[in-house]
């Protein structure tokens, strides 16, 4: 991110950024990803129990068979 411009006000402060397109799509993107990570981390916080991948699987094999 070298291309960053500042918009200042009539001061000279710092008011707001401009940036190419492509560094503002990988920011978002990488928000995103912090966003999710932050949800799983909860989800797991918040999780009463965990099961085994293969116990999980049988029971959908057997939901879809009934």
């Amino acid at each position: 991110m070298k291309d960053i411009e500042y918009v200042t006000d009539e001061k000279g402060r710092k008011k707001g950024v401009l940036l190419p397109l492509a560094d503002f799509e990988k920011l978002k993107g990488e928000v995103e990803d912090l966003e999710d990570a932050l949800e799983l981390e909860k989800a797991r916080m918040d999780a009463t129990g965990f099961k085994k991948w293969k116990d999980f699987v049988r029971e959908i094999d057997a939901a879809k068979k009934a």
